[in-house]
């Protein structure tokens, strides 16, 4: 899969600082100037610097822009690109934070780098889905700060010190977002990386999500029966008033589980025939001591329906990992 960092890759941007103090940029007194290098591009047409406001009403001059890169940059392996990214983040340890599902995530600017010094975004590598919005909170009074995407896709301005400023951004387009601190980015590493994916289905597995579009009581989440060896299915649950349904109608569960359908005598004769998978078909039966079991060794996802009720939403599915 090739991914891609695209320029206006954000709803919207928002800037506000609660604290207003400003310090020194390095240990020695003086800034860890920024390298020009190949992280901030010096060509093209800059992007918007968003409106930035403190608590003593004055509004901080706009930092330099990076530029936007000519065409956007592909990225065949963005594990391999944040590892790069972050070689010398002294509190990145390999691990991308995983993020997915959630609307709000929350960074925090100027954290201690493990090492004693304010150095380091507090989620180094994150994984999100595309609409996540981002906010990242200034947590050092004493050091100068800022976020600033490599190819200039979003800045929060000028390098401020504080603690409670905050800055948004909301990312619509998927791909790897590289960012960093103006003034520590570079030999100190205060960097940080965002791979946004597509936000593909409501529980993750789109075949799943498909295959229950039209039953109401489906809300997109997988009830969870993992570290358990065997599960029970309900065949004949109520549903809409009628019991031609199963419960749970979708359930997670580790490889080797046995997945125990029992019938429950209502709504007729009901069986399960399989539409993924090489199970033969169960019994078509009303009889309530009837029950019908597979075991499910291999990871995949899994559908399943009773052939009289498919129409009205006798439908489940099985998802092993």
């Amino acid at each position: 899969m090739t991914w891609q960092s695209k320029r206006r890759a954000f709803l919207r941007t928002a800037v506000v600082a609660t604290a207003a103090g400003v310090a020194g940029c390095s240990d020695d007194g003086s800034a860890d100037t920024p390298d020009e290098d190949e992280e901030l591009t010096e060509s093209a047409t800059p992007t918007d610097t968003p409106e930035e406001t403190d608590s003593e009403g004055e509004t901080p001059d706009e930092s330099d822009e990076p530029a936007e890169p000519d065409e956007p940059t592909d990225v065949q392996n963005p594990k391999q690109t944040v590892d790069d990214w972050l070689s010398n983040t002294k509190n990145y340890d390999g691990s991308i934070n995983p993020m997915i599902g959630r609307t709000d995530v929350s960074i925090g600017v100027g954290v201690d780098d493990g090492s004693g010094s304010n150095f380091a975004f507090g989620k180094p590598a994150i994984r999100v889905t595309t609409g996540t919005k981002i906010q990242w909170i200034w947590e050092d009074p004493e050091n100068e700060h800022n976020v600033r995407e490599r190819n200039g896709l979003f800045d929060s301005g000028r390098p401020v010190a504080s603690s409670g400023k905050t800055y948004t951004v909301t990312l619509t387009e998927p791909g790897v977002y590289l960012y960093r601190c103006s003034n520590f980015g570079g030999a100190i590493g205060m960097r940080g990386a965002i791979i946004v994916e597509e936000e593909q289905s409501l529980s993750g597995y789109p075949k799943v999500d498909e295959w229950l579009d039209e039953y109401g009581e489906y809300t997109g989440r997988l009830t969870d029966r993992t570290g358990e060896s065997s599960v029970s299915v309900t065949v004949g649950a109520r549903h809409d008033g009628q019991n031609r349904s199963f419960d749970p109608v979708a359930i997670l569960v580790d490889s080797g589980t046995e997945i125990v359908f029992e019938w429950n005598g209502r709504g007729g004769s009901h069986d399960v025939v399989w539409e993924d998978g090489d199970w033969g078909a169960s019994r078509t039966t009303a009889d309530a001591s009837y029950s019908y079991s597979v075991t499910m060794d291999e990871p995949g996802v899994y559908r399943y329906f009773c052939r009289t009720d498919k129409p009205y939403n006798g439908r489940g599915a099985v998802v092993v990992r």
